[in-house]
């Protein structure tokens, strides 16, 4: 019996060693007060997964970018794979805009079990109403031209990132948003193997 459970035990130290935290880092710009930015994804095995918005503070994102303290006043949701509501958040991150001296960046760290999730990112307090998540009815922003409700003047700008570990399939997609490009690593890897090969090729030459 003693080896049994040792055995189990290793298994799942390993398991857990071998387990590989995943983020991705979304930014982009809304087109109007009522943008929404959704990210699909896929969990493999229960695990806790981590959300957070740095548009309105700033900080340093997940990519490694420096995001500036000035986007607008952020409120996330988080959908389960039957569209029903499983966690939303607005000002929990903590972080001090230094432009308005308030903390209104979201996050979110849920724990989540096999299945297809969507999260959304919204303008405060743009709220899902009814129908289908992407198509269907949100109430508009409580603000208008990315003024927050304190008075001071925010950019359209958001910048979100998620990461866990047993995620896979990330997706972002927006309504009346204009994502920034993500360089697709598949692309890159390409890339510098086609320069690789046309440095070798050059040396032989």
């Amino acid at each position: 019996m003693k080896k049994i459970l040792s055995l189990a035990l290793t298994l799942a130290l390993t398991a857990s060693a071998n387990a590989t935290l995943i983020s991705e880092s979304f930014t982009g710009t809304f087109d109007n007060d009522n943008g929404r930015f959704y990210i699909d994804f896929d969990v493999t095995a229960t695990t806790t997964v981590d959300f957070t918005s740095w548009g309105y503070a700033g900080g340093v994102n997940a990519a490694g970018e420096t995001i500036v303290d000035g986007g607008f006043d952020s409120q996330l949701f988080i959908f389960g794979p039957s569209g029903n509501l499983l966690a939303e958040d607005d000002d929990a991150s903590g972080v001090v805009s230094l432009l308005s001296g308030e903390s209104w960046d979201a996050m979110i760290s849920i724990a989540l079990g096999a299945g297809s999730y969507t999260a959304v990112l919204t303008q405060y307090n743009s709220d899902y109403d009814s129908g289908d998540l992407f198509s269907g009815v949100w109430t508009d922003a409580a603000v208008e031209d990315f003024m927050d409700v304190s008075g001071s003047q925010r950019t359209s700008a958001f910048a979100f990132d998620i990461s866990g570990e047993n995620i896979t399939n990330i997706d972002g997609d927006g309504v009346d948003t204009t994502p920034n490009p993500i360089p697709e690593p598949t692309s890159i890897a390409l890339f510098g193997l086609a320069l690789a090969g046309f440095a070798a090729r050059r040396k032989s030459l």
